[in-house]
This record gives structure tokens, C-alpha cells and sequence, in this order.
């Protein structure tokens, strides 16, 4: 990769245009060593060690990670649909297996344990999968709650102050007819 010549000979610096930059920081996603990044791509090692700190190349590196996730999650998605296809099928129309007699597969219906296994472990996902939602709820009422909480003490620092008068000092002005509260 090379950069623009500097528009400023006396300065001796070149600029890296936006698209380097994106190269440089999708292949230190991709590779995950500064040292390979730098010989992948001819940035310099201090150059990428002082782009790493930079809000723009932390930005960059997880709206990367975002996409590859997303990416790698849709790819999943159709895998787990092939699958359950696939499965479904043969819990209605049975396992292949090979006749010797005729020399072709036949279908024959799956064996008891292994449609137990196949139920169980379906359940199971889809347990961990409606937890979710109520998960969020739980924390949401949490949430709720502790910002209720954080009005009232709020309202509670703002009230008028009320200190309390020692019971002593009530007693003599009940007896001497004197509002404590009045001195």
C-alpha cells in the first residue's frame, strides 16, 4: 500500500487516504497481530500502534466485528434451516439404509431413542431461546425500579431539612410553655 505524497515537502510526512486506513484496520481484525498487520499492508508498526488509539480505528474495528457477526449468524441461520429440514424429513420418511437384496437404500423408520434424543434436545433449545425475552423483562422491571429509586432520593435530597428535636428539649417546653422550635 502507498500513500499520497505530503502536499507539504518541508514536512517529509505522506497521508494515508480513508480507504488505506479501512484496509488497515479490516486486516487487523482479520489477522490480530499489529506486526502482521504492518507487513500485510506497509503501514508502519508506530503508524498503526498510533492509529490503535484513535476513536476512529476502535469505531472502525467493532462496526467490522459487527458485520462479521452478523454475517457468520445469517450463514448459521441457513445451516440451521438445511438441518432441520433434513431432520424433518427423516422423521417422517425414515433413515436410508442399504438392502444387500435389491442393491438400493430404503427408508426405514427411525429407532425410538434416537427420536427421543432429537425431541429432547429440540425442547431444550427452545427453552433457552423463550428465556430470552423474559430475561430482558427482568431487567427492565430491575431497571424500572432502580430509576424510580433514584427519583425519590433525589426528591428526598431536594425536601426542606427536618432535624429531630431531642426529646428532653420537648419535655421542658411542654412544661415551661416554650416552643423549642421558636429560639
Amino acid at each position: 500500500m502507498k500513500r499520497k505524497k505530503s502536499i507539504y515537502p518541508e514536512h517529509g510526512r505522506a497521508h494515508w487516504t480513508e480507504q488505506q486506513k479501512l484496509e488497515a484496520v479490516a486486516t487487523y481484525v482479520m489477522l490480530g497481530n499489529m506486526v502482521e498487520t504492518a507487513l500485510v499492508t506497509s503501514v508502519p508498526l508506530d503508524t498503526l500502534k498510533v492509529w490503535k488509539k484513535t476513536d476512529w480505528f476502535r469505531e472502525l474495528q467493532l462496526q467490522i466485528r459487527d458485520e462479521d457477526v452478523q454475517q457468520l449468524d445469517t450463514n448459521i441461520q441457513k445451516v440451521v434451516g438445511k438441518a432441520l429440514k433434513a431432520l424433518e424429513d427423516r422423521l417422517d420418511n425414515g433413515d436410508y439404509q442399504y438392502d444387500p437384496k435389491t442393491g438400493k437404500p430404503v427408508r426405514i423408520p427411525i429407532k425410538a431413542t434416537v427420536a427421543l434424543k432429537v425431541t429432547t434436545e429440540l425442547l431444550t433449545k427452545q427453552d433457552k431461546l423463550r428465556a430470552v425475552p423474559q430475561k430482558l423483562e427482568v431487567e427492565k422491571t430491575i431497571d424500572a425500579r432502580l430509576m424510580k429509586l433514584a427519583e425519590e432520593f433525589a426528591r428526598f435530597a431536594k425536601s426542606r431539612d427536618v432535624t429531630p428535636v431531642p426529646s428532653n428539649i420537648v419535655e421542658m417546653s411542654v412544661i415551661t410553655n416554650i416552643n423549642p422550635l421558636n429560639d
